[in-house]
């Protein structure tokens, strides 16, 4: 009857909905293929100082197998590189690893909100990073960084960093390691005009709290030893302090010059593993440091002082003193027995960290102990020595791969593989076209319709240079390329408020150009007319 024929029409219901849910629920458990490359006739640095010139890596699963003179696998995808007589040789070098990259938190006006009671808002020792940076992390990537420490950017003790692969998916899939090092900076204020609202008092807040978490330590240990006596206060989120307490977390303190190194060198204690942030000019006061502390350096070097027109002369002698001294910073460091690693933070754009340690290798700094500073001597500090910072059976397959030398003012960084997943950036082809010259633009940015800018570029299309002016502001060039007949220019974007960089490809024909843009607000458009050339102007001029 009527009713049989609905229970059955339902039961088909059911069926066809199981039969659609099993393709989706497969495709979520379903592992992915085995995934088999190898990189044939490639020069591979496998460690600092370790050299093979000509070598096959073969990577399976995301890890390296093999590296060397071998046979490429039967069931491997070979990818050869095609190199001309004229053109660099094609490097393999480890991935590098940035030990420092902060990720902000919260805003400081919710603060107040988010802050337990009995807290102090800017105590949060036992705050986790879990926010994804993704402009950053696509940054770092493009600049040849394949992990990083990822650190809490709030706060006076700020919390605990975390070891991730800068790859696709987020923190779920790139996570390493996590609770790696307590984090600090003594220039944060009290939200809202609250205490403190000086140096002197976030020493004094920062004194205090290590106080107060080395008494819950051994009042909680004493009271688990003799329940009989009355039960001790609980301070929040003080626990997360007693791995520092004991040396077996390192506190990571941030500086901002010579008085804050030294400074910081007397507050914190003989028995915390401490490691400090530099600032590039502890030089200055080298043979005053009562401890040899590792130090992670930013190696953000001084622009020359600008001299060539008389009403610019007056720079003073200090600041002409550490133009000429800064590069040196490393090199003295090192010949201290400070242990030294790198990274590209304070840098507006993270491939410019490459031309400042070429700059610092001239003036004595080893190659090979730079390239260390990047690969394994943060691998070994972080704890993943045993699976990253070298090309090595059973690593992951984590490297990139540079046209040419790595520390150069511009290296041409063509790929970068991360977890085995290949990233290919611009590939360049020889220049054919001279773009130098005054380009008008038109941006058609999102939301704000076209924008006119100008562009000028000098130099020769292999080594240009020059500014953009676009909405009142002048900005210099963070990077310029000439691929066939496109330019290529890369702009560090906080000078308009953003994050990360932004990015313009403009194809060009004769003197009109078309192309896109990418940056933090989005994508846009770009069209350009060539208004005069490099002659033109200084004829004028």
């Amino acid at each position: 009857g009527r009713r049989t024929t609905l229970a059955v029409h339902g039961r088909l219901v059911l069926l066809l909905a199981a039969l659609v849910a099993l393709p989706a629920a497969a495709a979520e458990l379903r592992q992915p293929l085995p995934d088999v490359h190898a990189l044939v006739g490639v020069r591979v640095v496998t460690a600092p100082g370790e050299v093979l010139e000509s070598a096959t890596v073969v990577v399976r699963d995301g890890v390296i197998e093999s590296v060397g003179d071998v046979e490429p696998p039967a069931d491997a995808a070979v990818i050869e590189f095609e190199r001309g007589e004229d053109q660099p040789p094609l490097t393999v070098y480890p991935g590098l690893i940035d030990p420092y990259l902060v990720v902000e938190t919260d805003d400081e006006g919710d603060q107040d909100e988010s802050v337990p009671e009995g807290r102090h808002a800017l105590i949060r020792p036992d705050a986790t990073v879990d926010a994804w940076p993704g402009d950053t992390v696509v940054t770092r990537r493009q600049a040849g960084f394949t992990t990083a420490l990822l650190a809490p950017g709030e706060g006076l003790l700020r919390g605990r960093s975390l070891v991730a692969n800068l790859g696709e998916g987020g923190l779920n899939v790139n996570r390493l390691r996590a609770d790696v090092a307590q984090h600090a900076h003594l220039h944060e204020r009290g939200p809202s005009g609250a205490y403190p609202q000086s140096l002197m008092g976030s020493v004094a807040l920062f004194r205090q709290t290590l106080l107060d978490a080395r008494w819950q330590q051994r009042a909680q240990q004493a009271w688990q030893a003799d329940p009989a006596q009355a039960r001790p206060e609980w301070l929040p989120g003080l626990d997360a302090l007693a791995p520092v307490l004991d040396g077996e977390r390192p506190l990571v303190f941030e500086t901002r010059d010579i008085h804050d190194t030294l400074r910081i060198l007397e507050l914190v204690d003989d028995d915390i593993d401490l490691v400090l942030v530099g600032h590039g000019a502890e030089y200055q006061r080298l043979d005053q440091f009562p401890r040899r502390v590792p130090h992670i350096l930013t190696m953000d070097l001084p622009a020359a002082p600008d001299v060539e027109d008389e009403t610019d002369r007056d720079v003073s002698l200090e600041e002409l003193r550490h133009w000429r001294r800064a590069p040196e910073n490393a090199q003295r460091l090192i010949e201290a027995g400070v242990p030294v690693l790198f990274t590209a933070h304070g840098l507006g754009n993270p491939a410019d960290l490459f031309g400042h340690l070429a700059t610092a290798i001239e003036r004595g700094l080893d190659a090979d102990r730079a390239l260390a500073g990047l690969t394994t001597g943060p691998a070994e500090w972080l704890g993943i020595g045993d699976r990253a910072g070298r090309v090595a059976p059973g690593f992951m397959a984590n490297f990139v791969l540079v046209e040419g030398e790595l520390f150069a003012e511009k290296p041409t960084i063509s790929e970068v593989w991360i977890d085995g997943a290949r990233f290919e950036l611009a590939k360049l082809e020889p220049p054919a076209i001279d773009p130098a010259g005054t380009w008008a633009l038109t941006l058609g940015l999102p939301g704000m319709g076209d924008v006119d800018a100008e562009l000028v570029l000098s130099g020769e299309p292999t080594s240009l240079s020059g500014t953009l002016s676009a909405m009142g502001n002048d900005t210099p060039l963070s990077e310029i390329r000439v691929s066939g007949k496109q330019l290529q220019i890369r702009i560090d974007a906080s000078r308009y408020g953003g994050s990360g960089t932004i990015a313009i490809d403009m194809d060009i024909e004769g003197d009109r150009g078309r192309g896109t843009g990418s940056g933090p607000f989005g994508e846009f458009t770009v069209r350009g007319q060539r208004t005069s050339d490099p002659d033109e102007e200084d004829a004028r001029q």
